[in-house]
Order: C-alpha cells, then structure tokens, then sequence
C-alpha cells in the first residue's frame, strides 16, 4: 500500500496547475497523480461533470493507502464528489466550488455556451486572473489554458446535491479570490466542520500558482501528514 495524494484542477485548466506542489509532496513520501481531465468521446460540447467524476475515480490506484483528494476550484466538487464513492482518509479544497446548500454569489446571468473558449485568450486577462503570480508562471499559465464544457459550468453555476464526505478535511482561502469568495468558503468549511487555512493576498488561482504557492503547498502537506498519522 502507498499513500497518494489524487490533484484534481479547476475548470479549463490541466494537471499542470499542481506542479509546483507535487514536487513537496514527492519529498514528503507521496505518490502523487494530477491527471488532465479529458472531454467526453461525443466531444467536449456534450462533457458533462459526471465524465469528470468518473475520470476522477479511475485515477485512483488499487494500492492507494491512505488516499487524499485535493481539489481546486471545480476539483474541489470533483474531490467532494469522488469522496462519496470513494472514502478517502482526508480532503483538501482549495478556493472550491460549492455543492448546492452553500450560498455563492454568481457572477454569470446567461447559461454558457455548449463550449466556452478559453485557449489561446488575451495574455491580459491571464495576467489580471493572477496578480499574485510572477511574470513567468502568467506566461507558463497563459500556454496552457483549455476550452471548456458549458455543460459542465452550467452544473457547477446550477448547484450540485452531495453529501458531506465525513473525513477530515481543511479548506484554503484566497483572501483575494473575486471567483470564490472567502465567506463561501468558510461558509463550505462550516457544513464541512472542516479546519481552514486562510491566505491574504492570495487570488483565485494563487494557492496553487502565486508567490505564495510554495508556502501554502508545504502547510497542506504538514496538515495531511498531522492528520493521517492521528487517524485510528
């Protein structure tokens, strides 16, 4: 048995999000896996958030002892989504999308289109999105952006019926986050009696690629390892 942590990414992004957090939790003793989540054969236009679910389960290796879910963003849903299947020993989400019951502001008044085209957009824009990153992590970033399912956005905007996973679980809060804001996470934190972790200065995507990405990957580490070694 080994013990994995699964890096679940946000909506219209890739397993390369985590990628200045794997390499902490490698040196830490854990097998790590950030897989890219794929459309549907029928074509992205008809992936639905289950297709992501499912491709989220699968990762899971067969040897996976203790198993973490970390989630960002959408992969925070998916995490909390996986977990009813699956039981992992812990959870973390971070600046995560929230399951309905949770309150959160929505930006969007339209549904989205069957596909929202976010590759190969306006530098700009992904330097406004990460104001707490530097120049070369944007550029890194920028490359890297995928379309998006509408489906998929319209679900997560709609709401999503689950279920609290019953393990520990710590949620991360950019106090900066325009996209989920911080008293929707600590609002998610509270149904989940889950502990939380709190960033000033941080935006949406910075736990995972700002300044202070390093330092927020090393304090989760240290929370899991905390947790799975007091776990029965």
């Amino acid at each position: 048995m080994k013990k994995t942590t699964i890096f679940l990414h946000g909506a219209g992004g890739g397993g390369w999000e985590w990628f200045l957090w794997e390499p902490i939790f490698r040196k830490a003793g854990w097998r790590t896996l950030a897989p890219d989540l794929m459309p549907a054969t029928s074509g992205l236009e008809h992936t639905q958030l289950s297709d992501y679910v499912g491709q989220a389960i699968a990762t899971i290796p067969k040897d996976a002892s203790p198993l973490i879910f970390i989630g960002a963003s959408m992969g925070g849903l998916l995490a909390l989504a996986a977990a009813a299947q699956r039981k992992p020993t812990a959870l973390v989400l971070v600046n995560s999308v929230p399951p309905k019951g949770v309150s959160w502001p929505r930006a969007e008044s339209k549904p989205a289109p069957p596909v929202v085209h976010w590759a190969n957009g306006p530098l700009q824009e992904t330097r406004d999105s990460m104001p707490d990153s530097d120049e070369k992590t944007i550029q890194f970033a920028w490359k890297r952006w995928r379309d998006e399912s509408g489906a998929v956005l319209n679900t997560l905007h709609a709401g999503v019926e689950l279920t609290n996973p019953g393990c520990p679980t710590l949620v991360v809060i950019g106090e900066r986050d325009t996209d989920i804001p911080p008293e929707t996470s600590l609002a998610l934190a509270t149904r989940l009696r889950a502990d939380v972790h709190r960033y000033a200065g941080t935006s949406h995507v910075g736990p995972l690629l700002g300044k202070r990405a390093l330092e927020i990957a090393t304090a989760t580490e240290h929370w899991l390892s905390a947790t799975v070694k007091n776990q029965p």
